[in-house]
């Protein structure tokens, strides 16, 4: 195999497993609630380092959103708003769920909408084809694999007893409410992918000034990560006016709560962005086997990072037999989709 696609496979490998492990520092956080930690990771995930990176490798990026119809940058923007309500309800989500399971859930319904709609709306002539076909039986095979490892879920919050501590961000709730909460963000997760299928004329306009495919999609990302961060800004500072815990981020104690939400929005954008330089290595092969690899490792990462962090102690054979079960339907859906993008 050619070099620059193994190449491009281990950074895909390096982004799922960075963006995997993106949830952790929130398991260390020492008496902050979620609004807290999930801020700071919003404000350097979804805008320190996004435009820190576009402003580094993107030349003329003034020029780049001059050139853009406001029409576009609006729709981008927008569907990022959108995307950051998925990503705000991810949070509570996986504080309620677990990393592992609760990433299962979002990604596996994020990745089937986020394929079907833009056929839907950009093709809807492909939908009688095989390749819409493929993309039908990905999304039925994913809900199965869905509803298994939401089996597993319901079955280890019923023979789990809640722990106290003064360590990690954890949302109460029982499984039902978290299991809602997972689905309705990863239905709204999906708009990222949005976002670049209707984000085509900034793209344009940047590889008419010359930006280096490397980092074209940055003109895309950053407009719409900033849009996800006023979701996730508006609803974390309700939270934390309604609980008064603005003061909670100026106690010196807990000063270290920073650096873990940092490195939640290191971890997330980091990954993002080694997996689009890996994708660029691997070419046309990217297309197909660069997606669902970075979608497996994430799930597989989150998932092994849940179990080293207790979120299944105490649970049967039974229960890990659904879970892993679960996994694999949803791993196999994952692999139907992306047969289904080869051109």
């Amino acid at each position: 195999m050619d070099l620059r696609i193994l190449v491009g496979a281990g950074l895909v490998l390096v982004g799922g497993i960075l963006q995997g492990l993106f949830a952790v520092p929130m398991k260390f956080v020492r008496r902050w609630n979620y609004e807290n930690i999930w801020l700071v990771f919003a404000l350097t995930g979804l805008v320190v380092f996004p435009w820190l990176l576009t402003a580094l490798t993107v030349p003329h990026v003034g020029e780049v959103y001059r050139l853009t119809s406001m029409h576009s940058i609006v729709a981008i923007a927008g569907f990022g708003l959108c995307w950051g309500i998925g990503a705000t309800l991810t949070g509570l989500g996986l504080s309620m769920l677990g990393i592992g399971l609760g990433f299962a859930i979002i990604l596996g319904l994020s990745a089937s909408v986020g394929s079907l709609v833009p056929l839907l709306v950009l093709t809807p002539e492909k939908a009688g084809t095989s390749q819409g076909h493929l993309y039908f039986l990905g999304t039925a095979v994913m809900l199965v694999g869905i509803v298994v490892a939401a089996r597993a879920g319901s079955l280890r919050d019923q023979s789990q007893k809640p722990e106290q501590s003064d360590r990690g961000v954890t949302v109460r709730g029982s499984f039902l409410a978290g299991l809602m909460v997972a689905i309705f963000a990863g239905l709204l997760s999906s708009a990222l992918n949005l976002s670049y299928a209707f984000g085509t004329e900034a793209l344009t306009q940047a590889r008419h000034l010359g930006v280096s495919p490397v980092w074209m999609s940055n003109v895309v990302a950053a407009p719409a990560t900033s849009g996800g961060f006023v979701a996730n800004c508006l609803y974390c500072v309700y939270l934390l006016r309604k609980n008064s815990r603005t003061s909670d981020f100026w106690v010196p104690e807990l000063r270290i709560n920073w650096l873990y939400g940092a490195a939640m929005g290191a971890f997330w954008f980091g990954g993002l962005a080694v997996y689009g330089l890996g994708i660029y290595r691997m070419g046309d092969f990217g297309t197909v086997v660069g997606w669902p690899l970075l979608m497996g490792t994430i799930i597989i990462t989150s998932n092994a990072a849940g179990f080293l962090t207790g979120e299944w102690a105490g649970t049967g054979t039974r229960v890990r037999v659904y879970l892993g079960t679960g996994m694999s339907i949803i791993l196999l859906a994952l692999s139907i989709l992306a047969l289904a993008q080869k051109p």
